[in-house]
């Protein structure tokens, strides 16, 4: 649905595009809306927030550090720590929209990330 995205995604090194922790999509939080605290699966990576609509009321929490997302603005955290996200906006407000993406941690060799895209390949 978004071929230009998808070959600029793909033409980046940073981007984790061959085993299963990588992930780019849009994320839409609508008012109301908490996403309860959680860890991500692995410390390998950095997940992007590009903010694309970022009403007031949105807040992201990494590590009980308070973040904010600002419309094109990339919000860098390692989702290994604890975290959670809530949207307390109204209904005018709209939905909280951010586009994702999975980065390789700066700390990951680039032996060990042909090794994990080898091992977690989609499909093994």
């Amino acid at each position: 649905m978004c071929p230009r995205t998808y070959r600029l995604l793909g033409s980046l090194r940073t981007c984790i595009g061959n085993n299963v922790f990588g992930n780019a999509c849009i994320s839409v939080l609508s008012p109301g809306t908490v996403i309860t605290e959680h860890y991500g699966p692995t410390n390998i990576r950095i997940r992007c927030h590009l903010g694309l609509k970022t009403p007031s009321g949105c807040e992201l929490v990494v590590g009980g550090e308070p973040q904010c997302w600002a419309e094109g603005r990339c919000l860098l955290f390692d989702d290994s720590f604890l975290h959670t996200a809530f949207h307390e906006g109204s209904a005018e407000d709209g939905p909280r929209v951010v586009f994702m993406v999975d980065l390789w941690h700066p700390n990951v060799a680039a032996a060990e990330r042909q090794a994990l895209d080898f091992i977690f390949a989609p499909g093994r």
